[in-house]
């Protein structure tokens, strides 16, 4: 049982360094997704307002209220169009090929997706690639 639980703070540990070493970059990033799965992550790895204030959703009903937790206002997706980020990070890896689909349909201007896989935070679109 130790073992598991030695990896999931191994895991845990790393994604918050890597989360810690992009708010330095000075980048801009948006979290997509302010409830449910995303919320957790949020609160999971320290996201706080002060340093990850950028909260979007595919939801308009969504728009205005707060993330459980971490307290970010959430924001339509389209306020990303008069508001450009460089980073968009999808906590849910399982929703994200469905959210990407929806950032271009959209138009939303990014330099990078990034989603949590086994551990480390990877490239959308590398990740897709690797995977199939």
């Amino acid at each position: 049982m130790n073992i598991v639980i030695d990896m999931a703070e191994s895991i845990r540990d790393g994604i918050a360094r890597e989360l810690r070493a992009w708010y330095t970059t000075g980048l801009r990033i948006a979290i997509w997704g302010g409830t449910s799965e995303s919320a957790a992550f949020l609160e999971a790895y320290g996201l706080d307002a002060h340093r990850f204030p950028i909260v979007v959703d595919s939801d308009p009903a969504q728009a205005g209220t707060f993330v459980p937790g971490t307290g970010q206002t959430i924001r339509f997706r389209d306020w990303l169009l008069g508001n450009p980020v460089d980073i968009i990070l999808i906590p849910c890896r399982g929703r994200a090929a469905g959210i990407v689909r929806e950032i271009d349909a959209a138009r939303i201007s990014y330099e990078g997706i990034l989603i949590p896989h086994r551990g480390d935070l990877v490239d959308f679109h590398a990740a897709e690639m690797m995977l199939a």
